[in-house]
This record gives C-alpha cells, sequence and structure tokens, in this order.
C-alpha cells in the first residue's frame, strides 16, 4: 500500500485539528471537511497519522481488494460505458470476468472507493433504465439512446460540471480576495486529485496482476443511431448528479 502525498495528509490533520474548536460551527464544519477528503481518495484517520479525531467511525482497512459489482448473461454497450466512467470518477479499476456463460465485473481498488463506485453504478443504472422507458416511444433506436445517456453522464462525472455550476453561481457574491482563495483551493483539489488517481491506478495494477497476471483490453464497437444518440447525451444532462459525485 502506497502513501497519500503528504500535502493531502496535512490538509486533513489541520482540519481535523479544528475540529476541537471551541467554536461549535467551526468544529463541525472542518470535520465534515475532513470527512469528505477522506472518503473522496479512499483514507481513514488511521492513515492520516493524527490523534486528533480517533473517534471517528470510519475505521476501515483500506487495502485494495476486489468486489463483484454486477453479473449477467449479456453487459449491453451502454453498460459497459457507464462501468468504465464510474470506474474513473472512483479511483477503482472495473475487470470483466468470464463466469460461465455469463460475464463478472469486478471492482478494484480500496474498500471505500468501490462501496462508492457501487452506489454510484447502481443509482446511474437505474436512472438510464428510467430514461430509456420514458423515451422508448420518441427514439428510433433504445440502446443508441441509452449509450449516449452512458457517455455523457461519463465527461459529467469526469468534468465534475455540477461543481463547477455551483462555484459559478456563487461567484457574483464573492469579492477579490474570495476569488483567489478559491481559485488557489480548486487548484490544489486539482492537483491532489490527479496525484491520488495516479496513486490508485498503481495499487489497482499491482492488485490486478498478482491476482489475475496478465489482463487484456477489449475494444467494443460503438455503432449507434445518431439521432438516438443524441438524444440521449442531451437527456443525460438532465441527471442530477449533485449529491453522487465524490
Amino acid at each position: 500500500m502506497e502513501t497519500a502525498p503528504e500535502e493531502l495528509l496535512a490538509k486533513v490533520r489541520k482540519l481535523l485539528a479544528l475540529g476541537t474548536s471551541p467554536s461549535e460551527a467551526e468544529a463541525a464544519s472542518a470535520m465534515e471537511k475532513a470527512r469528505m477528503l477522506l472518503a473522496r481518495y479512499g483514507l481513514t484517520v488511521s492513515d492520516v497519522g493524527s490523534d486528533v479525531g480517533s473517534g471517528d467511525p470510519d475505521t476501515r482497512d483500506p487495502s485494495v481488494g476486489e468486489s463483484v459489482l454486477i453479473q449477467k448473461k449479456r453487459l449491453r454497450k451502454w453498460e459497459s460505458a457507464l462501468i468504465g466512467a464510474v470506474a474513473r470518477a472512483t479511483f477503482t479499476q472495473a475487470l470483466h470476468v468470464g463466469a460461465g456463460d455469463g460475464t463478472r465485473v469486478v471492482l478494484i481498488g480500496r474498500e471505500v472507493n468501490t462501496a462508492a463506485a457501487a452506489e454510484l453504478f447502481n443509482y446511474l443504472h437505474l436512472v438510464i433504465l428510467k430514461l430509456g422507458r420514458a423515451h422508448s416511444g420518441e427514439v428510433a433506436h433504445l440502446e443508441s439512446f441509452k449509450l449516449g445517456v452512458a457517455h455523457r453522464l461519463g465527461e459529467r462525472l469526469s468534468a465534475g460540471l455540477d461543481e463547477q455550476e455551483r462555484e459559478k453561481s456563487s461567484a457574483g457574491a464573492k469579492g477579490k480576495t474570495g476569488d483567489a482563495q478559491s481559485d488557489a483551493e480548486a487548484a490544489e483539489e486539482r492537483s491532489l486529485a490527479v496525484r491520488m488517481e495516479h496513486l490508485a491506478e498503481r495499487e489497482n495494477k499491482s492488485f490486478m496482476q498478482e491476482k489475475y497476471g496478465k489482463v487484456k483490453t477489449k475494444n467494443v464497437s460503438r455503432r449507434v443511431e445518431r439521432d438516438s444518440y443524441f438524444a440521449g447525451r442531451a437527456a443525460g444532462d438532465t441527471v442530477s448528479l449533485r449529491r453522487q459525485i465524490r
């Protein structure tokens, strides 16, 4: 298990220390931010190496492991696309394993990340099925429509558009000093996210190679009915991700 960047650990330690502030509001805000960072990057308080906040309930072993995401006889193209998007958004790796006459999709990653990936996938999978039923009489090719939804959701998860939209909506209420501070914090968050993504990728690949040996990447045909596909992309913009983005 590799260690997280010291900048991230230091930031969490600082927030945990603020959690002992005599100001109830400041303490609650700091602890919530610390929990969000721990959850986002698949860490626990033990990783931080701080005695502060040791009462946090999240003490799970952060070691890399695997969990079954879905198993079925035939995966649709849109399901494969959604699985890939969710894995990228949660610092996990999806591995398709043959299971008799079907396919079993296994998620590789830290426990907190595979749990987040499963929750996100189940939510978006159900959303796409519902959108498909709602538009079944309006599109020529339903599978192309669903693939369009999945691709658009994947783009939004990668870009974090909902977070950007919230920042833009509140930008008018901030002064120049606040804007500069916000930009600096956003840049720091992006830098940490990239470094943690690379760290998770190395951990996950190491686990896969040790357990499964050499794995292959399979290219999937992306033939679609154009109008149905773009109708799906438009529908993907209507899905709320605010409670789902890590």
